[in-house]
């Protein structure tokens, strides 16, 4: 299967398609699990960007730091 890297703000996403079409995103180089769904690889960027700021909201709300990712290259 092959996967696609999405960034937004210094975060990155690995996007892969399952076998009925749908595309699947993971925030990547975080502890915290944030994900996405989109049904075309034109949406899948506004997908991941309403996945981070309600994740950014969330911690917002709870009064924590968001996670920084860990960049490994």
């Amino acid at each position: 299967m092959r996967s696609y890297l999405v960034e937004y703000e210094g975060y990155r996403a690995r996007v892969e398609r399952d076998r009925d079409g749908l595309l699947h995103g993971r925030v990547i180089e975080l502890e915290e699990v944030i994900t996405f769904k989109a049904i075309s690889f034109r949406m899948v960027e506004s997908k991941f960007q309403m996945a981070l700021l309600g994740y950014f909201a969330r911690c917002e709300k709870m009064g924590i730091k968001p996670e920084e990712p860990k960049v490994t290259f």
